[in-house]
């Protein structure tokens, strides 16, 4: 099943401001219906994200501190 917009937003949004996967899945289930397993990917590719932006700030430290020395 393809999540629309507006699920995908409002899952989305309910992860980041409680960060609890347990919240994020009964909030989205009442207001939507949507099972377990359709909640699971939108959060895992926010997550991808942030651990892909600080891998990069932390290469983008390590250059500056290589450089300083």
């Amino acid at each position: 099943m393809r999540l629309t917009v507006e699920e995908r937003v409002f899952i989305l949004e309910s992860y980041l401001k409680t960060m609890s996967y347990a919240h994020c899945r009964q909030s989205s289930f009442e207001k939507f219906r949507i099972l377990k397993l359709n909640i699971t990917r939108p959060i895992e590719e926010v997550n991808e994200r942030r651990l892909r932006k600080v891998a990069r700030n932390m290469v983008k430290l390590v250059g500056k501190c290589t450089e300083m020395n």
